[in-house]
């Protein structure tokens, strides 16, 4: 599977592009305050990095996840063909099917508190959306390198799971960031509930509420 669009290139992840995936993970997120939150210091976020690696590459190997890259061939010097893009669409699930994902493997030191809280809203979030208690593709993860300006590298990545729901008639469903939901939105996905929790920031000196929105994408 590929696509291309002026200068850009998505297809299916190899291998190979673990490390760049994982690379490009923490260079879009490296800054998001529940990332900080749950990895709190610059050590543990070191080896968050290589956590992300081997997980891509689990991910990449298991038929129930697709993950896909955008590479550009119009980029910085000796960059041309790099990986400036990636998202994992995981597939429907149906009732009774024998199917668990590849486990995370957390590096040591991580705020599993904080984490499991985040994970236990998400799930009860998702329960009463639209798409609650219904096999969906779920768009877990999309990321661009910041470095990198091609403007059109999330829409392809995006368009790939509408394609897979207008053929399927199954639903999609993902959590946004606050500064993407405008992504989203211009992209034919319906806002629902806010995800939030309480998070320490600036080694637990102070607190905020971490805010993320659910979107789902129901074909007609």
């Amino acid at each position: 599977m590929a696509t291309t669009i002026n200068q850009l290139h998505m297809r299916t992840a190899v291998r190979e592009d673990a490390s760049r995936i994982a690379e490009i993970h923490m260079a879009a997120f490296g800054c998001n305050a529940m990332l900080h939150a749950q990895f709190p210091t610059l050590a543990i976020r070191k080896e968050l990095q290589k956590c992300i690696k081997d997980k891509a590459v689990a991910d990449i190997n298991d038929p129930k996840i697709t993950v896909l890259v955008v590479t550009s061939s119009d980029g910085p010097e000796n960059t041309a063909g790099a990986v400036v893009a990636f998202a994992k669409w995981s597939h429907p699930v149906l009732p009774g099917e024998d199917y668990v994902e590849p486990p995370w493997i957390w590096p040591e030191g991580t705020d599993l508190e904080t984490l499991r809280a985040w994970m236990a809203k998400a799930f009860e979030v998702e329960s009463r959306s639209a798409v609650g208690g219904v096999p969906c593709y779920h768009l877990s993860f999309i990321g661009a390198d910041p470095n990198f300006g091609h403007h059109g590298a999330g829409r392809l990545l995006v368009q790939w799971g509408i394609q897979q729901s207008k053929a399927s008639g199954v639903p999609l469903y993902l959590e946004s960031t606050i500064e993407a939901a405008p992504f989203y939105e211009k992209n034919g996905f319906t806002a629902g509930e806010t995800i939030s929790l309480p998070i320490h920031v600036d080694d637990g000196i102070e607190t905020q509420i971490y805010e993320e929105i659910v979107f789902t994408y129901c074909p007609t």
